[in-house]
């Protein structure tokens, strides 16, 4: 099926059931056999990244401030231990330094059930708590201009999150353009190696043979087009990663379906898997062996979180499904041109089947504040 087919048999069934009842008087979303939505941890830009720890704990590693990374602070670990209903800080995985942030990350576990993380960030960053006049639509490069990003730490937890031991910066001697961040999963690869995707100006796929204390360089995902970047490993061996284009104008910001047969090493792009303005992604190992595939949206008149389920080879993908409306992700209702800003959801799949999805918003109507936002939730049969 073509890509624009795909996307029109989507608009089409959108249509349908916006002309169909609705499943509960509150809610035009399709009706799911579980639906619990929450407010999980209140004033957090946030990125959240969930990873299902081996106790049955949930682990966010997240932003905790209410701006786009514009204030000194660190990446903070927060757990729920009640499947995603509730949720509680634990540690932080790297500490910043003065004048400096640690706020782009990726997590998951290593062979041995330690809490992985790597935390990037940048330079020349205001005091914490410092945010832009209310009528300032800037973006934040006009405050921190010569900014330069800070290489990503490696951190390893083995009490699940409440302590941390860091080990030496990752540095990309191929990069001279800009220092690598951090983003999306740390994931299992044969015998026991992890793997995560650094960007910069290219997209690289690393490696660590020893728990996640050091990393190599394995192979270039994209030379260049796409930054944040995430991946799974599949059933067959395949390594499968969604990225996030940023090239102008007929493929901008959309996601790209790329896959590697050789652990890493080389990679080829697929397919498109979104339309533009919808990203970053995240992929999910469904019990039952599909892929899930989380996405944030951000077209106009159309903010929210949407899911694909694509077959375990990742090669044929259902049409989007609305999950959550973020109703505009703005906290100025009153403004005629608000600010918005959300996404970026993170999911994990609980052995009962229950998927936990966490993504953030800057607020929705009946939660006027920077949030990460959580749903607990089930796929139709």
């Amino acid at each position: 099926m073509s890509r624009s087919r795909l996307f029109l048999t989507a608009g089409l069934l959108a249509a349908l059931a916006v002309a169909a009842p609705a499943a509960t008087p509150e809610s035009a979303l399709p009706r799911f056999p579980l639906y619990e939505r929450y407010v999980g941890i209140d004033g957090s830009c946030g990125w959240p990244l969930l990873v299902l720890l081996p106790n049955g704990d949930i682990a966010c590693l997240i932003w905790p401030d209410s701006s786009h990374g514009y204030t000194e602070g660190a990446v903070e670990c927060w757990a729920s231990s009640d499947q995603g209903r509730t949720w509680h800080r634990r540690g932080v995985p790297v500490p910043n330094e003065p004048t400096m942030n640690r706020m782009n990350h990726a997590g998951g576990v290593a062979a041995d059930g330690s809490l992985v993380a790597l935390v990037a960030g940048w330079e020349n960053r205001k005091p914490k708590g410092w945010l832009p006049a209310p009528d300032d639509k800037s973006r934040p490069l006009t405050h921190f201009a010569g900014s330069r990003t800070r290489k990503p730490v490696p951190a390893v937890s083995r009490d699940y999150g409440v302590t941390w031991t860091q080990y030496p910066e990752i540095s990309d001697p191929d990069d001279l353009d800009r220092r690598p961040a951090s983003f999306g999963r740390v994931g299992l690869l044969p015998g026991g190696e992890l793997g995560v995707m650094l960007y910069s100006s290219t997209v690289g796929f690393y490696t660590s043979k020893d728990g996640g204390a050091t990393w190599t360089k394995r192979g270039v995902v994209s030379p260049e087009g796409r930054n944040e970047t995430t991946w799974i490993r599949l059933a067959n061996g395949d390594l499968l990663a969604a990225s996030r284009t940023n090239e102008k104008p007929d493929n901008f910001q959309l996601l790209h379906a790329l896959r590697s047969k050789d652990n890493g090493a080389t990679w080829t792009y697929e397919r498109d898997l979104t339309l533009p303005r919808q990203h970053p992604a995240d992929l999910t190992a469904l019990p039952d062996g599909r892929i899930l595939l989380s996405y944030g949206v951000r077209n106009e008149g159309s903010w929210g979180i949407s899911v694909r389920i694509g077959d375990p080879e990742g090669r044929i993908w259902s049409p989007p499904i609305g999950l959550v409306d973020l109703e505009g992700s703005t906290d100025q209702r009153s403004d005629p041109k608000p600010v918005r800003d959300g996404g970026y959801p993170s999911t994990v799949a609980l052995p009962d089947g229950t998927l936990v999805t966490a993504y953030y918003t800057r607020g929705v109507m009946a939660h006027h504040r920077y949030h990460i936002g959580v749903v607990r939730w089930q796929l139709p049969p």
